[in-house]
């Protein structure tokens, strides 16, 4: 990226010379205030000296070192492979009220934000930020999300309109939407097999995918998709992007349309949409063709998605996710309902639409199953039904999904066959789980009350704007529900 940059150093304080100038040569070309960018300097060579002393000491290592510039802000991040740290020290600074002119104590008077992230296998990081009351003179970026765009002249608008043509996938289409992922997100698009045409082509003969894709005398200027579940008759709908020349045309919209068609003429029991929570964009075009929030999945997209023009550095955050369903078959569900989100899931099934009853019994051969996306770091726990030793055979299921290192992991508890399902709640709830909401006709055709957990530090949970009222009732109640279990 044009605002990003990484420099690798020797653990030698004599290479602290070569990346102060390198700093301060990139303050000057972004007019960054003498002061502040002093301040920082000071901070980013007690990291450095950080890493070199504490971290490495008599061995040898390297130090990457990455500057990351926003409008208002630089954002310096120190990495190194040395001595594992305690995190603890960070949360108690100052360490020592007489060394405040010193190491960590000193960073933080220095800087605005200051960070510390556990890497595992890949070492450690610390982070920092420094603010300005002002706008940077940056190159410009590459849009890493697409539904965001500029307004196009009223007239020019009129006239390509006439001209475009909303249609189902053609082989040959799939270079082009490829190009079109790429003019939206460089190469930042987590869903990678969209830069890779035969896959594409692959997956849409084999019916994994269905794609919309908008023509406007000939070129191809949208790409919307139906995206199918595994073992289930639902499909997400995502991979939407518009050509950044021809936003603001309502070639979304009308994508949208044909793609709610195609999902009828396929007899899909369901849709659903996972709206970024940075922005009520998406979640605005979700309400405005009938979908309905059912759950808020905190830590879902990778700290690598981020937007355009977005005023806050939050690229160290994973973000969150409101799940939006559009339902089609409405045949009546018999469902456990667990006292504890009763209600929550009443509020689901009514503003979907979809009649359900309580039901009392359940399967009673125990099934679960662990899956692991390796890709988005998260890990699934499927619970269709849980044993009379259920809280025994959960240690074991948990630690196993604990060796995959996940950042957060999801337990779906099938409503319509598990057991005693008061029992699997308060036990996921004695693990850390807590509330996230509901997902429809998912796996087998069943509907699922999902819980999480958050197992790494760098979680938005704050920083999330609702289109919706649903959504704001369900973003209280989740961090309400979190606390309670934290409360135990």
């Amino acid at each position: 990226m044009k605002n990003r940059f990484k420099i690798s150093l020797y653990n030698d304080l004599e290479y602290f010379k070569p990346l102060r100038a390198f700093y301060e040569e990139l303050c000057h070309i972004i007019d960054f205030p003498a002061k502040e960018s002093k301040e920082l300097e000071e901070a980013l060579y007690e990291l450095f000296e950080n890493a070199v002393v504490h971290a490495y000491g008599t061995e040898e290592g390297i130090i990457d070192v990455e500057f990351e510039l926003f409008e208002n802000g630089i954002e310096i991040s120190v990495r190194d492979k040395g001595l594992p740290f305690d995190e603890r020290l960070l949360r108690s600074v100052p360490l020592d009220p007489s060394v405040q002119n010193k190491g960590l104590n000193r960073v933080f008077l220095l800087v605005d934000d200051f960070r510390y992230t556990n890497l595992g296998l890949g070492g450690k990081k610390f982070s920092v930020v420094k603010y300005v009351p002002m706008r940077l003179r940056l190159k410009e970026e590459i849009p890493f999300y697409s539904d965001i765009g500029t307004e196009v002249d009223e007239d020019l608008k009129v006239h390509l309109r006439e001209k475009l043509k909303v249609r189902s996938y053609q082989e040959g289409d799939e270079v082009e939407i490829t190009r079109l992922i790429y003019k939206n997100y460089g190469y930042t698009y987590f869903k990678d097999l969209f830069y890779f045409p035969e896959k594409i082509r692959q997956k849409e003969k084999s019916g994994q995918i269905h794609s919309i894709v908008a023509e406007i005398d000939g070129k191809i200027v949208g790409h919307f998709a139906l995206v199918r579940v595994p073992d289930s008759n639902s499909a997400e709908i995502g991979i939407a992007v518009v050509d950044p020349g021809f936003k603001g045309m309502g070639i979304m919209k009308a994508m949208f349309k044909a793609l709610l068609q195609k999902a009828q003429e396929l007899g899909l029991d369901a849709l659903f949409g996972e709206a970024i929570t940075f922005h009520p964009y998406s979640q605005r075009a979700n309400a405005r063709f009938g979908f309905f929030p059912t759950a808020l999945q905190l830590g879902e997209l990778h700290q690598m998605v981020r937007l355009k023009d977005h005023k806050f550095p939050y690229r160290g955050k994973r973000g969150a996710a409101l799940v939006d369903y559009k339902v089609f078959n409405k045949a009546k569900r018999s469902i456990a309902l667990p006292d504890q989100y009763e209600e929550w899931i009443k509020k689901a099934y009514e503003g979907c639409g979809v009649p359900f009853e309580k039901r009392d019994v359940g399967e009673k051969e125990e099934n679960i199953l662990i899956e692991h996306n390796q890709t988005f770091n998260l890990s699934t726990i499927t619970i269709h039904n849980a044993p009379e030793n259920f809280e025994e055979r959960f240690v074991d299921i948990f630690e196993e999904t604990l060796k995959k290192h996940p950042d957060m992991i999801y337990a779906d508890i099938a409503l319509q066959s598990v057991g005693d399902v008061e029992e699997v709640v308060a036990i996921l709830r004695e693990f850390g789980f807590f509330y996230c909401g509901v997902l429809f006709a998912r796996k087998g055709g069943k509907d699922y009350l999902r819980m999480q957990i958050e197992l790494a530090e760098n979680i938005e949970e704050q920083n999330i704007v609702c289109y919706s009222d649903m959504c704001k009732e369900l973003h209280r109640f989740i961090l309400e529900d979190k606390a309670s279990v934290r409360g135990r």
